[in-house]
Formats: C-alpha cells, sequence, structure tokens
C-alpha cells in the first residue's frame, strides 16, 4: 500500500502529455517493485543468515549480481535485480535503478557485533526529507549536462544530481528541474521493521510453546534490569542462555533451550525489543499443566491467556535498550506491571498471544 501510494505521488507530479505520463508511470512501478522486494529480501533470508539483512549494490547491471560493498563508495550503485529475482528494471527513460544501502544493514561483509546489530532500535544512516532512510532506490531519469552513461566503471554523478551525488548522507527529493530528474523512493525503519518483528514474534512463540510441551511451564521473564532474580510477574524479555528463569524437568535442560534457537536472535538483541510475560499458574508444574498458584494473565474480556508476547517497534520516544516495562511498552496498561493487559492501541506495539 505505502508502494501504490508513493507510485501514484510520482505519477501525480510528472507532466500531463500522454508520452510523459507513460514514462512516469513506468519509473513509479519500478520503484516500487525494487523498493518491495528488498524489504522481502530482508524478512525471507534464513535462519542460517541474518533477518534484517539487505544485499549490497551491484557493480555491473548487465549481470544483477550483488557485490561487496565495505567502503560508503559501494554502498551506493546499481541495484542488484538479479539477487532479488526480479527482471531487468529500468525506469521511464531506459535507465538503470540505482540503490544505497546502510552500512549496518548490507549483508556483504557484515559489521562485526556489536555495532552490526539489527533490530527495531537500529536506524538507517541516511536522511531524505528530513526522514531517516535504511536503503534508497533512485530512478536517475535521461542523462543531464555531461553525464555519461556508457562508461565501465560506475560513478554516481553520471546518474544522479545534486545532493544525491555528493557522496554524503543526506539525499535529495525536490520536483523535477533542468539541473535534477532524480525519483526515489526510500525505506524507513517504520515500514521495515514491522514484517521482522512478525517474523521474530512466530519464532518466539514457537519455543516458548516447545519449551511448554516439554516441561508442561513456560520459563519465567527475564527482568528488563537484569540479573539473577526471574520470579516476577510483571513481564520482562525472553530469557537468556543458561538463564535461572529456566526451570528444567521433563527432559529439558539450559543447553536445549540455547542450542534451540538461531543465534541472530540473541547476537542481535531481539530479546531486547520484546515483551515477554507468562502468567503465574503456568510457570510450575505441579502435575497439571497451569496447575501453579497465582492467576492467568487477562488480555481485554480473555481472562485465561497463559503467556503473551507484545513487539516494541521503533522507539516512539522511549530510551532503548530500556530498563522498565513501562518504558517499552506505549500503552499504559500494558506497562503499569501487572497482570492485566489490553490489545495495543497507542503507537505501534503489537500483541502476539502465545497461550491458549
Amino acid at each position: 500500500m505505502i508502494g501504490l501510494i508513493a507510485a501514484s505521488m510520482i505519477v501525480t507530479a510528472a507532466p500531463s502529455t500522454n508520452a510523459s505520463l507513460a514514462s512516469a508511470e513506468k519509473t513509479a512501478k519500478a520503484l516500487a517493485t525494487a523498493r518491495e522486494a528488498l524489504m522481502a529480501f530482508a524478512v525471507s533470508v534464513s535462519d542460517s543468515a541474518r533477518p534484517g539483512d539487505l544485499p549490497c549494490p551491484a557493480t555491473d547491471f548487465s549481470t544483477g549480481i550483488a557485490g561487496s560493498c565495505s567502503t560508503s563508495a559501494l554502498r551506493v550503485g546499481y541495484l542488484p535485480w538479479k539477487t532479488l529475482g526480479l527482471p531487468d528494471l529500468r525506469d521511464g527513460s531506459g535507465a538503470p535503478l540505482i540503490y544505497a544501502v546502510s552500512n549496518v544493514f548490507k549483508n556483504n561483509p557484515r559489521l562485526s557485533y556489536p555495532s552490526g546489530i539489527i533490530n527495531s532500535d537500529i536506524s538507517g544512516e541516511f536522511s531524505v526529507a528530513g526522514e531517516n532512510a535504511i536503503a534508497i532506490v533512485f530512478a536517475p531519469g535521461a542523462p543531464i549536462g555531461n553525464q555519461d552513461r556508457s562508461v565501465t566503471t560506475f560513478n554516481v554523478a553520471n546518474f544522479l544530481e545534486l545532493g544525491n551525488a555528493d557522496g554524503n548522507t543526506t539525499f535529495v527529493n525536490s520536483p523535477e528541474a533542468s539541473d535534477f530528474n532524480d525519483r526515489l523512493l526510500w525505506i524507513t525503519p517504520r515500514a521495515f521493521f514491522p514484517p521482522l518483528e512478525l517474523r521474530v514474534s512466530r519464532l518466539a512463540q514457537e519455543k516458548l510453546l516447545n519449551y511448554f510441551s516439554i516441561t508442561g511451564r513456560f520459563p519465567y521473564a527475564d527482568q528488563y534490569l537484569g540479573g539473577a532474580s526471574c520470579r516476577t510477574f510483571s513481564g520482562g524479555r525472553v530469557p537468556y542462555y543458561g538463564s535461572s528463569c529456566l526451570p528444567s524437568g521433563n527432559g529439558a535442560a539450559f543447553g536445549a533451550w540455547t542450542t534451540s534457537w538461531p543465534t541472530w536472535f540473541w547476537d542481535n538483541y531481539w530479546d531486547y525489543v520484546i515483551h515477554y510475560a507468562p502468567a503465574q499458574k503456568c510457570v510450575t508444574n505441579p502435575g497439571t499443566i497451569c496447575g501453579g498458584g497465582g492467576s492467568y494473565l487477562t488480555v481485554d474480556a480473555q481472562t485465561n491467556i497463559r503467556a503473551l508476547l507484545i513487539r516494541q517497534g521503533i522507539p516512539n520516544g522511549q530510551s532503548r535498550p530500556c530498563s522498565l516495562v513501562s518504558q517499552c511498552l506505549d500503552d499504559t496498561e500494558n506497562g503499569d506491571s501487572d497482570t492485566i493487559y489490553i490489545t495495543p492501541v497507542a503507537g505501534n506495539d503489537r500483541m502476539t498471544i502465545v497461550s491458549p
């Protein structure tokens, strides 16, 4: 939907002749297709890779294959259309699409930990019209002035103009003029992270349910402040490896919990941006499922919730990583450290009921 809206804006801003309108429509469609393909690439990588990874630009548009991009100059280049599973995409003038990717999000080579982590607390390095951007796709339009697109070696100044060709991280999105005809779409953290968070939340739900099926209980929540004590029920983080939050039993052991998760979950601190709350009744197993003391969780009018997850989204003026539940969640009811929750209505929090 976002891509279609942006595409319609590009078409609306274009000249009104039939030929120029057709060109603008082709450009808009190419930009939207490329943008959606990049976000799909990031969320669909295998568990052996790292969700959130974006390819580097291609150095040869004819092959469309992503290269490596260890320098800022190499992080702007041709859209790697073949790596993304796309056809040879071009804009309405016939020019190849140009692509820029933020340093943290590039996959070749990745930045080392901890500076190279990707989760929803992380921003892109680019700015477009005052908005943060993780990656940008450009339609260069027809050559202007001395731009020479026949040369073999890529030079950004042969495709983009003004502030888009000066090598810094601030880019221009302006109406077409005699010295500027770049059209662009960019990927913001607000658009990029929701599908990634959904994938992460589903993974956490799967692992928690598996643990529950083995032990007949859910692990305690790890405190936001850390430490060894996990016996509170105000919610916190999914417990980390070897944590005292993990009661063993019925064949479950710390090692089994540790090895069942893909390493990218912990390496990228996804446990820091997902709120986890188990019901007190369901963290012990005195012979019956959820037969312990205490209560279930309540969500809206449902009073039998065994466990839930809330993905926190990008920060809404909050200090991250947060140390208290009230700093992590947007709804006051969900952040007041009790066992009563509501379906999120404020900010960008999203809930998953783990069980039942």
